[in-house]
């Protein structure tokens, strides 16, 4: 077990910015994410950035945490996302990739174990947010990259499997729904 402290190599907020339609620039905000944590639900909300702004974009392998409000997870940017910035919301976290992988990190912090600690940790009067200090206290079992690379590739398999299963049932329950309709409109 390490703690966060001995592998994450910067961290920071998002900057705040007043989001509009439309931008040269996704701006990341929690409601954006699906229940399984995936950038699923983006929507209207785009910044202007300048060439001098450049340095708030997210980088490959950035790992992102919604640090404030009541819903914790961890997101890993991928350049296949286009250009995003992380909102205030959203600690921006950047990790010794010698050291971890950045998908099994985001993994890890969405554990339930993890979130069981977050949800402790949180500190406010009215909407809780993570301490930086209390998060670069948690400790996180870090095998060899291999196994750490064979963890996402069976965490990553078995989201996709539940998405379909997921799909499938919400599927069946609208023909469900469409039958019962059908039938209920014949009678009487």
């Amino acid at each position: 077990m390490k703690q966060t402290k001995d592998i994450i190599t910067s961290i920071r907020y998002g900057p705040h910015f007043k989001t509009e339609k439309e931008g040269n620039v996704k701006y990341l905000k929690g409601n954006q994410f699906d229940d399984d944590f995936e950038l699923t639900l983006f929507n209207d909300s785009y910044i202007h950035i300048d060439v001098d702004e450049k340095n708030v974009l997210l980088q490959e392998n950035d790992v992102i945490l919604a640090a404030k409000g009541f819903r914790n997870f961890a997101w890993k940017y991928s350049s296949k996302s286009d250009a995003c910035v992380a909102s205030s919301l959203f600690y921006v976290i950047k990790l010794n990739q010698d050291v971890i992988n950045a998908d099994y990190f985001a993994m890890a912090i969405n554990s339930p174990r993890i979130q069981h600690k977050l949800k402790n940790v949180g500190l406010g009067a009215t909407i809780p947010a993570i301490p930086k200090h209390e998060l670069l206290r948690i400790k996180i079992a870090v095998p060899p990259m291999t196994e750490q690379l064979k963890a996402v590739e069976i965490y990553t398999l078995l989201n996709k499997q539940i998405r379909i299963e997921r799909d499938i049932l919400n599927k069946r329950l609208n023909i469900k729904n469409g039958l019962l309709n059908l039938l209920t409109e014949k009678s009487g």
